[in-house]
């Protein structure tokens, strides 16, 4: 068998990991997970505001505003790999992630609705810190006076003037979208793919204009702040309800579900508890490897090799089907 290593792992694998470290994030401490959740939502708002600032320079009123879309998405894509390279947190990708490990056993179903609830809590504090620091302190969606505020104006009547079923369905694929690009991640062995795999998914729900409830936690509590025109209840009734029902449904049930049921399989694969290990191998030239998933391997001496910055591969190939799927670097 010849050799070969390859640049993503396997959907088993991906999913195996996923529903690890979420079991891990959510059996952990609740202070923790609400920091890392108001980190989330800080970084949210960074981007959301970055994005929204260059958007408003090509807003042209009474247009397409191709352009100005295009803009937003290319910047607010920051705010998920933000998230996701520091370990922070985010309420839309955890709505698949901790129904991963919810399958998997790892969590309990109380632990998923109240690990759940601090997520969403804490992304509200850090995505509200934003807009408070951001548009209130710099100005620049304050009616009559920022530049940026005729686009802040036409943005926040967008998404809080359609029906309620009509924002729930854009919710919808909006959190397919991000689900998939938080898999993308988990699932790339290097930064580069995993950024550039966050940059399609989330660009293509931002220049879609879908509705996402922590990135509008963000920007319609700034259009609240900027004297908009529009209410409390245009925001959290019309708005922010029927995104948050949205959001959660894709996470949980368009594609936790549906994966957990693919995936969450016995298998004869080396599993992600080893993958650490294997990654640690990167700089020898053979080493002792503990496999324990059927009781069949144990302490097998295996060589490996170098072959560039973050891959390996083996030289006994009767493993490499076994172990070459979880081999890579971070």
């Amino acid at each position: 068998m010849s050799d070969y290593y390859r640049q993503i792992s396997s959907a088993k694998d991906t999913y195996e990991r996923i529903a690890m470290e979420a079991g891990n994030k959510a059996n952990g401490s609740t202070v923790t997970l609400l920091i890392k959740a108001i980190l989330g939502g800080w970084m949210v708002g960074l981007g959301g505001y970055a994005a929204s600032v260059i958007a408003s320079l090509y807003y042209v009123p009474n247009t397409s505003n191709a352009t100005a879309k295009t803009a937003f998405a290319i910047v607010f894509p920051v705010a998920l790999m933000s998230i996701l390279f520091t370990g922070s947190d985010l309420y839309t990708g955890n709505t698949m992630c901790f129904t991963f490990a919810l399958f998997n056993k790892k969590i309990n179903a109380l632990t998923y609705v109240l690990k759940l609830m601090v997520s969403i809590a804490g992304n509200f504090v850090g995505t509200s810190l934003a807009a408070l620091v951001l548009t209130g302190g710099t100005g620049h969606f304050m009616k009559d006076t920022g530049a940026g505020a005729e686009y802040m104006v036409s943005l926040a009547r967008a998404k809080t003037s359609l029906p309620f079923w009509r924002v729930m369905l854009s919710a919808v694929g909006c959190n397919s979208l991000v689900c998939l690009a938080v898999w993308m991640f988990y699932c790339s062995y290097d930064s580069g793919g995993a950024c550039l795999n966050i940059l399609g998914h989330i660009g293509a729900f931002a220049v879609a204009g879908l509705e996402h409830i922590i990135a509008n936690f963000y920007i319609l509590n700034a259009a609240l702040l900027s004297r908009s025109g529009i209410t409390f209840v245009d925001v959290y009734v019309h708005n922010f309800i029927p995104t948050w029902l949205g959001n959660t449904i894709a996470g949980v049930f368009v594609l936790g579900v549906p994966m957990s049921l693919l995936y969450n399989q016995p298998s004869k694969e080396g599993t992600l508890e080893y993958s650490r290990s294997l990654r640690s191998m990167q700089r020898t030239t053979s080493a002792d490897i503990v496999i324990n998933t059927t009781g069949t391997y144990s302490h097998e001496r295996l060589g490996v090799e170098r072959v560039s910055k973050c891959y390996l591969r083996l030289k006994t190939s009767e493993h490499e089907d076994l172990l070459s799927p979880v081999l890579g670097g971070s």
